[in-house]
């Protein structure tokens, strides 16, 4: 569990915890607190074998997933997804596939909606859209068509090879996290995968929007890696680099080591700070 990041890591070390549970953003928290108060000590070094993520996007991204191995020396899975108003986990990974199986369709029927019409979608390969779930069994105060509020892709339908038959599919992110910038649907995860791309950052990030819609243009701060500096080239590369793979312009700010603030929750990625 989280709450005391220092405390957590004495004990691994002392108890010899081998797994860990928790946001996919919650292991940079754990490696800032390393290098600040255990000098010396490495993430490698607490001999963690397993990562148990969930309660964000962003483990679909293959670059945070090698990032995390590299870093860690351990297994990340794609295991805790669920919606606390609805079910605690009603998706997970199997060994053979990294996506979310859905394999709660004996206690919840999913629907897919655009975020925005409230239009329904089809739950087939290949769609996007707003997750919907009405609870199937439940005596008490149960819920029909709630809307989660997460956006998600539905990869694939048919049974994959661990025999579920659930869909399999994967999180875009937050309906109220999307950001239109000159009509492209923009989320957080989208960032993440062009941020965790390069070795000079952290992989920490945020979408800082100083000013109300309409956008030309995407505002991401991000941190450099433990001693690189800020160098003009450097920040010309990314920013093409957000440009040929997410279509967008981006105006980056390069930040240095430890600039966000701390979180043992839920990181939240998108600020508006002009409300």
């Amino acid at each position: 569990g989280v709450g005391n990041t220092e405390l957590l890591i004495r004990t691994i070390q002392e108890v010899g915890v081998t797994a860990l549970s928790c946001t996919p953003s919650y292991p940079a928290v754990l490696e800032r607190v390393i290098a600040e108060k255990f000098p010396g000590l490495s993430p490698r070094d607490l001999g963690l074998k397993l990562g148990l993520f969930g309660g964000e996007a962003g483990l679909d991204d293959p670059a945070l997933r090698s990032r995390l191995k590299e870093t860690w020396g351990l297994e990340p899975r794609n295991a805790n997804f669920g919606v606390s108003d609805v079910f605690s986990n009603f998706a997970a990974q199997c060994e053979h596939d990294t996506r979310l199986h859905f394999i709660a369709g004996d206690v919840l029927h999913p629907e897919l909606i655009d975020p925005d019409s409230g239009e329904p979608i089809p739950v087939s390969d290949g769609t996007t859209g707003e997750l919907v779930l009405t609870h199937l069994v439940r005596d008490c105060q149960p819920l029909v068509r709630f809307r989660t509020g997460d956006i998600i892709t539905v990869d694939a339908t048919n049974q994959c090879r661990c025999g579920c038959t659930g869909f399999r599919f994967r999180v875009v992110g937050r309906s109220d996290d999307m950001i239109v910038v000159r009509g492209l649907n923009m989320f957080p995860t989208m960032v993440a995968a062009v941020v965790t791309g390069f070795k000079e950052l952290t992989g920490d990030y945020r979408i800082v929007l100083d000013q109300p819609p309409p956008f030309d243009v995407l505002p991401v701060h991000a941190e450099l890696a433990p001693g690189v500096e800020a160098l003009h080239g450097l920040s010309a590369e990314i920013e093409k680099t957000f440009k040929q793979v997410l279509g967008v312009t981006v105006r980056l700010t390069l930040l240095p080591t430890g600039s966000f603030e701390v979180t043992e929750g839920k990181t939240r990625r998108v600020i508006r700070s002009y409300k």
